[in-house]
């Protein structure tokens, strides 16, 4: 029997994905927001999605932990190949167009050895089933002709980029047609009988009715465990972007070299922040050389500040123009800063039954937009079937709870 008050904190793009699986199934939800819809981190979100390759060449690339999941690589695959599909459902379905688009990826190499690392990684990828190549130099330059000298060839492989705020509130919005609710308000903790939590405790003194309760609340989720006298000991990284305006048209890729990305965005602006930086990593300089090492270290955010800095614009910018040249004609628009969820041991993802509740679940993923559409598949079919037909145990949140 389905429940009959499923209650999930948090509006972003996990709990609004959530409430629309939910809602496909034919189990409404009542949301709850202390703000509005996407109004934190998933709102500002660079909302770009790809394959399973992009973890894989994230494995042995200076990045901490041990070989990603195959549960990580399902889920992110998951996500890349519905969306086009969910994007046009939610078109139709809510009215809003969430500005899918496809974005290849091009991870430029500036070192002989990173080129090698990278080559051989393409191999065991292709091996397993992966879609990816190498371009060289010169059909790298047909693409983008001022690219850094240094630059050796680039890794080609599929991408997409979509409208955070937009797909969010699509989500919501087709959520609630399907009879899901959204209750502004502040959840502050829970009322419970033994292990079963009744309702949901507000900053008002209101209490909302639970059979089941979902914590999606991102950076927020080690203060909703906290309340179940667990903790998730969740960190927030902020980072920073730029949204710029060229005077000729960007290529539609997405270009990630040292340590910039710089991309298309599918209103035609341009989006600058950081790159995949690693230890082992070329990183192109103003002289036209090659050097290694981290410039951006994480920004950890206990006051869960997510306020811009005048320091990494300027950084961004340089750094933009030494790999591009032609972004000395671009005109700043909007410098942004969103917070990631940061989960601890390393993990990308997490998703079940909080241990010691029989009602209580979290949720949450270093990229929420990458997962988004397979946690809130995963998530209905726990809460509606009290299980899911594939292993998630790599996920289950008694790995992280201190």
């Amino acid at each position: 029997m389905s429940p009959k008050n499923v209650v999930i904190i948090g509006a972003g793009v996990l709990g609004c994905s959530i409430a629309y699986h939910l809602a496909k199934q034919g189990v409404p939800s009542q949301i709850i927001e202390m703000d509005s819809i996407a109004a934190k981190a998933s709102g500002r979100a660079w909302a770009v999605i790809s394959t399973y390759v992009s973890l894989g060449l994230c494995e042995g690339m200076g990045k901490p932990g041990p070989r990603i999941a195959p549960a990580y690589r399902r889920f992110t695959d998951e996500t890349f190949k519905r969306m086009p599909q969910v994007a046009r459902d939610l078109k139709e379905e809510g009215g809003i167009d969430i500005e899918y688009m496809e974005l290849p990826v091009l991870l430029v190499v500036f070192l002989e050895s990173e080129e090698k690392f990278m080559k051989e990684r393409m191999r065991e990828l292709r091996r397993e089933g992966g879609v990816i190549s190498w371009l060289e130099i010169d059909e790298l330059r047909d693409i983008f002709p001022d690219l850094h000298p240094g630059a050796r060839g680039a890794l080609y492989f599929p991408g997409g980029k979509l409208e955070a705020y937009k797909y969010t509130l699509a989500l919501a919005q087709a959520a609630e047609k399907k009879g899901a609710s959204i209750k502004l308000g502040e959840a502050v903790g829970f009322r419970h009988e033994g292990s079963r939590v009744t309702s949901v405790t507000l900053a008002t003194g209101t209490e909302v009715e639970a059979d089941e309760v979902v914590l999606a609340m991102g950076p927020w989720l080690g203060k909703g465990t906290s309340w179940l006298g667990k903790e998730i000991d969740v960190k927030a990284n902020k980072l920073e972007s730029l949204k710029l305006e060229m005077p000729e048209p960007f290529p539609a890729y997405r270009l990630m070299a040292g340590e910039i990305t710089i991309l298309r965005q599918p209103d035609g602006t341009v989006l600058v922040g950081e790159g995949p930086m690693a230890e082992e990593m070329g990183v192109p300089t103003a002289d036209g050389g090659v050097k290694t090492g981290f410039s951006f270290p994480f920004d950890w955010q206990p006051e869960f500040n997510d306020s811009p800095t005048e320091r990494l614009k300027e950084r961004y910018i340089e750094a933009a123009v030494t790999v591009l040249p032609r972004m000395k004609e671009a005109k700043l628009i909007e410098q942004g800063a969103g917070l990631l969820a940061m989960l601890p041991k390393h993990a990308l993802l997490t998703l079940g039954r909080v241990p010691g509740w029989s009602n209580v679940y979290v949720t949450a993923a270093e990229t929420a937009v990458m997962y988004s559409l397979a946690v809130g598949r995963l998530m209905a079919e726990l809460i509606i079937k009290g299980r899911t037909e594939e292993d998630i145990e790599v996920l289950d949140p008694a790995r992280l709870l201190q």
